[in-house]
C-alpha cells in the first residue's frame, strides 16, 4: 500500500504541478524509505531532486477517471467519488465547464473554478481540472487506466472505449450505480426543494 502511495503522489504532483520533486514527496508521505524502495526498484527516476514515473512505475498504479457537473455537492456525489477512488489508486475528476452544463443541462449555480475547489476538498479527489468540450482532450491528458461512469451521464461505455482506443489508451469503462440512501439524492432534487421553500 505504501509504494502504491508514494507511485501515486509522484504522478499526482507530476499531473499537477510539472514535476514531483523529491523533498516534497517524501514530506508528503512522511519518511524518506518509501522513495529510496521506488528508486531501487526501478519504479522512479530521480534527476536533479526530481522524482519521475518509469514505465514500470506508472504500470504499477491505476488512474481512475471519473467527471461530471458537481453542482451543489450532495451525498450523491460523494458515494459516486468514493467508489470511483475504490476501483484504483489515484482519482482524477473532471469538471464540466459552465458552458457546456448550460448547453445540455441548464445553468450551473455554482460557478466552475468553485465547484473545482470544492471538489480539491473532497477526500476521494487527488486530481480536480475544468473539462474541455471534447472529452477525447481529457482522456489523453489524464491517460486513465480505468473511467467511472455516474448513472446518468450520457456518455456510453463503447463510445468511450472506442475514443480511449483511438488515443492508443487501454482502458476499462464502469458504470456506477444510482445512490438513493437519502432525500435529497441530486443537485436537481436540492434546487427542486430550496423552490418549494419559498413559493
Amino acid at each position: 500500500m505504501g509504494r502504491r502511495r508514494a507511485l501515486a503522489a509522484v504522478w499526482r504532483h507530476t499531473f499537477l504541478h510539472g514535476s514531483a520533486p523529491t523533498e516534497v514527496v517524501e514530506a508528503e508521505l512522511g519518511c524518506c524509505g518509501s522513495v529510496e524502495e521506488l528508486l531501487s526498484l526501478g519504479m522512479v527516476e530521480e534527476e536533479k531532486g526530481t522524482l519521475r514515473l518509469t514505465e514500470r512505475g506508472r504500470r504499477s498504479i491505476t488512474v481512475v477517471l471519473a467527471g461530471g457537473v458537481f453542482d451543489l455537492l450532495h451525498p450523491g456525489h460523494v458515494f459516486f467519488l468514493e467508489r470511483a477512488k475504490a476501483l484504483g489508486d489515484v482519482l482524477a475528476v473532471v469538471v464540466a465547464r459552465d458552458e457546456t452544463v448550460r448547453d445540455r443541462k441548464r445553468i450551473p449555480v455554482v460557478p466552475e473554478e468553485q465547484r473545482v475547489q470544492m471538489l480539491e476538498a473532497l477526500k476521494p479527489v487527488d486530481v480536480a481540472i475544468l473539462g474541455s468540450p471534447d472529452m477525447r482532450d481529457t482522456l489523453a491528458k489524464v491517460a486513465p487506466d480505468v473511467v467511472a461512469l455516474g448513472p446518468d451521464q450520457r456518455h456510453g461505455e463503447e463510445e468511450i472505449e472506442r475514443m480511449a482506443a483511438e488515443l492508443g489508451l487501454r482502458c476499462r469503462v464502469v458504470r456506477l450505480p444510482r445512490y438513493t440512501a437519502c432525500p435529497l439524492p441530486s443537485s436537481r432534487s436540492i434546487i427542486n426543494r430550496v423552490l418549494s421553500l419559498f413559493r
